[in-house]
């Protein structure tokens, strides 16, 4: 009994799992059917060639139309209960008794296309005409048959309500969650929108608008604003990582909660509704075919009935909190116990007793054990020799499996519901904490080139006024120009992303080098067409590759190079001014970011100093080259 544990199902990783147990149970009813169908020559009032060919294409249409209400449940589907209406009665007078009971789909159907609670007495009068027209096509049947025809009703129409219903709710529950994650990620995105507008947008503004004047005080005011709002820049970038990985190592997942109190109510008014069927079967089925012969005989049975019903009823209904009983162990074992003995006496009669522990088995053992164990328990009824007038071996199979499949989605549905709502908070968290690693990757990308090239623009223009004032005001309209690019990036980080590409951005790093007295050669002759993902990975990683040389380095050249080689990317970019700290190389948070890109491109990047193995597996001969590597597949898509 130690795999018997409650566990979790999946469902609730895939929502659409709810929907297509939906659709296997209607599937599994209509296989059922239909076996009995071909069977029902042998029961009383059976079918003759002209009535099972009624019967089979009535009862395919109508598992058709349901599929329809229970696709898109609602009044829009009204027309179709008439339409179920007419297929469920009307083939009676050429099918007699043997076409019911069949009245649970038209009931189900009622309840998921008209409102509470006209659905509910509607849903009751359909099952009440159903059993009436057994009496009348079956008027010297024992009187437990139209009841036990009741229930079978009352048991269909509420398990197809409660499966399509529950799907429906998955569905709306995995959508709200998708909903929840959308709207933190824009809230947090509008913040993040705001602080970089009023700060670095602000002062870009102010940059274009001074860069066309022009002036010593003007050129003046543009450096400053330009190394605040780089500083700002890094200061953001950090805060947004640092924020972003604090939460991501520091917050657990939210405990499991109780189920959803609606759908658990429902579904165990349901559960409960499908055991009593079940048990009530074996009185039905031994009042129509081998009823004892005296009182004893019958008091026995009802005491076993009772007595199997009250112990599925123990530890079978699930519970708010999700527990087993304290003893539910020793109440499967007297329920397994008596069991054998009824099915060693009464054989398949009494064998509508064992579907509702094996649907517990399925929805509570350990997976696989859980449906290896369901699955032993059926061949093992199965191989109960049949009586006369019973229904054949595939029918129980098809029934069996049917049962199995709506008790373990009764109880498994409102523990999904309630994993979807808690997984909706924590994947809205995970989904901020992404967009916030995000935005600091963003930010340092493309707003650091952007805003160094400013400074450095400005700061030479200043050098040159008093000497080359034509060479100063053409250095300033570049200004404004890097400027505007710079804060349409801005809009982009927390917007529409940036399209960037590798020869656009190579023109402008060209400009940054050589406002910084660098000289940059490139070779990129042979580089073909690229995917838009690929295309602004190179040029992010050529952004911030300039963007490092000029802060960081005393080049005097730098160089880029473009390959293509066997289906794969090689951007290399080597400068002479590398400037090793006294411990060695130390990664900053841009090589990070380079590094993290390529990964999700399926690629790589390395760079290294003298000393440092490289991705070409050589080494460099002067001691102050740095060289970054790019490495990545020439269609990798990559998310701009």
């Amino acid at each position: 009994m130690c795999i018997l544990q409650i566990e979790g199902a999946g469902v609730d990783r895939r929502p659409w799992l709810a929907t297509a147990m939906a659709a296997v149970v209607l599937l599994g009813l209509l296989v059922a059917r239909l076996v009995f169908l071909y069977t029902a020559d042998t029961t009383p009032g059976g079918l003759g060639a002209a009535g099972r060919a009624i019967a089979v294409a009535s009862i395919v249409t109508l598992a058709a139309l349901h599929a329809l209400v229970m696709l898109r449940p609602g009044s829009r589907t009204r027309w179709l209960l008439v339409a179920e209406a007419v297929l469920v009665f009307a083939p009676y007078p050429a099918c007699g008794a043997a076409w019911g009971p069949i009245a649970g789909v038209l009931g189900s159907a009622v309840l998921l296309t008209l409102a509470a609670p006209a659905s509910w007495l509607v849903f009751a009068l359909v099952l009440l005409a159903d059993t009436a027209a057994r009496i009348v096509f079956g008027p010297d049947e024992p009187w437990m048959v139209p009841i036990g025809w009741l229930f079978v009703d009352l048991n269909v129409g509420l398990t197809l309500f409660a499966m399509a219903r529950l799907a429906d709710r998955v569905r709306r529950e995995s959508a709200q969650r998708r909903r929840l994650v959308a709207l933190a990620v824009t809230r947090d995105r509008l913040s993040t929108a705001s602080l970089l507008r009023s700060g670095i947008g602000t002062d870009l503004s102010a940059v274009i608008r001074l860069a066309r004047r022009a002036g010593r005080a003007e050129l003046t005011e543009i450096t400053e604003r330009a190394r605040r709002s780089l500083a700002a820049a890094r200061e953001i970038a950090m805060a947004q990582r640092e924020l972003g990985e604090a939460r991501r190592g520091g917050d657990e997942a939210p405990p499991a909660g109780p189920p959803v109190p609606v759908m658990f109510r429902f579904c165990w008014w349901t559960l409960l509704f499908v055991v009593l069927n079940h048990h009530e079967l074996v009185i039905s089925n031994l009042a129509e075919l081998q009823p004892p012969g005296d009182a004893r005989g019958w008091a026995l049975v009802g005491a076993a009935v009772a007595a199997l019903t009250a112990l599925q009823l123990y530890h079978g209904l699930p519970r708010r909190d999700g527990s087993m009983p304290r003893a539910w162990r020793w109440a499967m074992a007297a329920q397994v116990a008596i069991l054998l003995v009824m099915l060693l006496r009464l054989g398949m009669l009494a064998s509508s007793a064992v579907l509702p522990l094996l649907g517990t088995v399925a929805a509570r053992a350990r997976a696989p054990w859980s449906w290896l164990l369901a699955g032993l328990g059926l061949a093992g009824m199965l191989a109960l020799p049949i009586p006369h007038g019973f229904a054949d071996r595939p029918y129980f199979a098809a029934a069996g499996v049917v049962t199995v499949l709506e008790m373990y989605a009764l109880y498994r549905l409102p523990e999904v519901a309630r994993r979807l709502n808690e997984t909706g908070a924590e994947l809205a968290r995970m989904a901020v904490l992404q967009e916030r690693l995000r935005v600091a990757r963003d930010v340092h990308d493309l707003l650091g080139a952007g805003l160094s090239a400013i400074r450095l623009k400005a700061e030479l223009a200043l050098r040159l006024l008093a000497g080359q004032p034509e060479r100063a005001r053409e250095e300033a309209r570049g200004i404004g120009a890097v400027a505007e690019r710079t804060l349409g990036e801005v809009r982009s980080i927390t917007g529409r992303p940036a399209e960037l590409t590798f020869l656009d951005e190579l023109g402008a790093t060209r400009a940054l080098l050589e406002a910084a007295g660098i000289r940059l050669s490139a070779d990129v002759r042979t580089l073909p067409p690229l995917l838009p993902g690929t295309d602004a990975l190179l040029a992010t990683v050529l952004r911030e590759a300039a963007t490092n040389v000029v802060r960081h380095s005393a080049a005097r050249a730098c160089q880029v190079e473009a390959r293509v080689r066997g289906g794969r990317m090689r951007l290399r970019i080597t400068n002479d001014g590398a400037r090793p700290p006294a411990t060695g190389l130390r990664r900053g948070t841009g090589l990070d970011n380079l590094s993290a890109r390529a990964e999700e491109a399926g690629g790589r990047l390395t760079a290294g100093l003298p000393g440092e193995r490289l991705t070409a597996g050589r080494r460099e001969d002067a001691d102050d080259v740095f060289v970054l590597t790019l490495d990545v597949p020439v269609r990798a898509r990559v998310p701009t």
